[in-house]
């Protein structure tokens, strides 16, 4: 028997399936973070080496019965980071064939079933991609610094700094202040200094803190809802932006969306779906059959001719 690997790689969690030739997804398991500008060269190739070795022990097979390892990798869009990735491989001693995407490229076919539509990613950070004709395109995803808005990160640090408006007098009062303290564990509304300088907060933290914004939103505070109102503006932007690059008015398309923030937190979920219906009547928006792992063998399979159950 020929086997093959999806992978769906981010910064905290790495999701894999094995697959056969003939179509088949026989496992999964997850492993550590696999986003080697955020972990590590190092890291990343002993999360690789774990992958494949956990699947040949526990399934009895060895490196020359893999036809191919497809993956899905958060922040991976220039051949440059691709060729990386396949030369982690070879130091490995893994000869089969390596298919790197972006993650959002996988995300996309795993939640349509097909190498053609628009994803909206709204988790910790955000990106909105669309292929059709086999043309890519993309909008937002250049990291938190430079964009990410309508992500968890942009929404938890939108939370601290108009909590500390607010501590100033420069805004209204919030109940954003009290839950952030309690959240945060901290002694007061200053303490919020040294957990954003604290060299342990790192952007998964920092998106962490969206939830207390979620929570007051729930409790129509003005400022909270505010901030979700202003990500669903950001996602819209997004969406449109892919959308005008791939659809003429009158055609139609499928939409899909995948991350915590757009998928658990109804009120930007319904917000959107809402505003994008009414822009682009022609779209029908789905939500997500499989994931970006299950993506990744899609793309591997399609590659190899390979039919496979929806």
């Amino acid at each position: 028997m020929k086997y093959c690997i999806g992978v769906d790689g981010g910064g905290t969690k790495t999701l894999t399936y094995l697959g056969d030739m003939a179509g088949n997804i026989l496992d999964n398991h997850v492993f550590g973070p696999s986003n080697y500008y955020s972990s590590g060269l190092e890291n990343t190739k002993d999360v690789f080496g774990r992958i494949v070795n956990y699947y040949c022990r526990k399934h009895q097979f060895d490196y020359n019965d893999l036809v191919f390892i497809s993956l899905g990798l958060a922040g991976v869009d220039r051949e440059m980071d691709k060729q990386v990735i396949r030369n982690i491989f070879l130091e490995l001693n893994i000869a089969c064939d390596i298919m790197v995407y972006n993650d959002a490229r996988t995300a996309l076919v795993g939640a349509l079933g097909k190498d053609e539509g628009i994803i909206v990613v709204s988790g910790t950070g955000s990106i909105a991609t669309g292929i059709r004709d086999n043309q890519l395109v993309r909008a937002g995803g250049w990291g938190h610094i430079l964009a990410d808005e309508g992500s968890g990160y942009d929404i938890g640090m939108k939370t601290l700094i108009t909590i500390m408006k607010s501590y100033d007098g420069r805004l209204s009062s919030t109940l954003m202040t009290e839950k952030a303290i309690e959240f945060l564990e901290l002694e007061g509304v200053e303490d919020i200094i040294g957990f954003i300088h604290d060299p342990n907060t790192d952007k998964k933290r920092i998106a962490e803190v969206s939830i207390v914004a979620v929570q007051a939103a729930k409790e129509n505070d003005a400022l909270a809802l505010a901030i979700l109102d202003q990500s669903v503006e950001a996602l819209l932007q997004l969406a449109n932006a892919v959308i005008r690059k791939l659809y003429s008015a009158d055609e139609s398309a499928e939409l899909t969306y995948i991350g915590g923030i757009i998928t658990n937190v109804d009120y930007i979920r319904d917000s959107f779906i809402s505003e994008i219906e009414k822009k682009h009547p022609n779209l029908t928006i789905k939500k997500p059959a499989q994931d970006g792992a299950v993506g990744a063998l899609y793309l591997g399979w399609n590659k190899y001719g390979v039919l496979y159950q929806l």
